[in-house]
């Protein structure tokens, strides 16, 4: 008995070594590309993304995209929740939004998820779990009437997978940070995504109805805007429209052209079209900025 504690140790202790072997062989593959690389890398960071996902070990982001350290900004946790109360995700949403300008978000369910199949039972996996799975049984409780049409459970987990995507989407415009950033002049698109593990593929889901403009008003905030020096309090006469009308305009605009762009490009790959966000983020930002000089 001895010796076989002694020979799984040992086992454990190989297998820790070769993430730290691998680490010196990723510094050598990329100082062999560049020299400065690390040095470079050390003076800060611009991510075009937030992604949201699964702590799931099959659903490595940057592996996945092809993107270096540096391009996405992530946060993961067990199956992908946007919790209106997790102090800890809505920290990384503050900082990537306010102080990284990140114009897109990205929440990526997977298939097989472990969290979303545990969530289907009621068999209790133990304390916080319970708890924290509620999100998800919660999305469960609302579609049983989609999930349980299909007999393969895999196809069902599947399916739960990609409908916790969207709520999880929802979730997130009703985030009181993205919505002010939208009035503050900084747009931010939600996605949603599902991996499939079987495949290694990503499918963006379909989110249309829970875009902005048919968010319910319920959870649709108006933010007080700061006081203005008392020179550009003084209007043109003609422009009666409010700064927030403004911003609900050039949201419109924005959700409209994205929309549009995506019917006609089907066949366009994701970097292109978020690409075409950001350029229609620009014109819009020029749009407020005009009305702001005219008032």
């Amino acid at each position: 008995m001895q010796n076989q504690f002694v020979q799984k140790g040992i086992t454990e202790i190989q297998k820790y070594a070769k993430a730290i072997l691998g680490n010196k062989n990723y510094v050598q593959k990329k100082l062999a590309q560049d020299p400065e690389y690390f040095t470079k890398l050390a003076k800060g960071q611009n991510p075009k993304y937030l992604l949201i996902g699964c702590s799931d070990s099959r659903a490595p982001p940057n592996e996945l995209t092809e993107t270096d350290p540096g391009e996405i900004f992530i946060h993961r946790n067990i199956a992908n929740v946007v919790n209106i109360t997790d102090l800890n995700l809505n920290c990384v949403v503050q900082y990537a939004v306010e102080h990284l300008k990140v114009h897109n978000i990205i929440i990526m369910g997977h298939t097989h998820c472990g969290g979303v199949k545990a969530a289907m039972n009621r068999d209790s996996v133990g304390g916080l779990l319970d708890l924290w799975l509620n999100n998800i049984k919660n999305v469960y409780e609302k579609n049983q009437h989609l999930v349980n049409q299909l007999e393969n459970e895999d196809d069902k987990v599947a399916c739960l997978s990609c409908l916790n995507v969207r709520e999880q989407v929802l979730n997130m415009w009703k985030n009181p940070i993205v919505q002010k950033s939208w009035q503050d002049g900084h747009p931010v698109m939600i996605h949603g995504w599902l991996l499939r593990v079987e495949t290694g593929y990503i499918e963006e889901v379909q989110t249309d109805e829970n875009i902005p403009e048919n968010l319910s008003n319920v959870f649709r905030l108006q933010f007080k805007s700061p006081p203005k020096p008392a020179q550009t309090q003084q209007s043109n006469g003609n422009d009666q429209t409010s700064t927030g009308q403004i911003y609900q305009q050039m949201q419109n605009k924005l959700v409209t052209e994205f929309k549009n762009f995506s019917a006609s490009s089907q066949d366009s790959n994701q970097e292109t079209q978020k690409q075409m966000v950001d350029q229609i983020s620009g014109i819009m930002q020029q749009d407020i900025n005009q009305k702001e000089e005219n008032k």
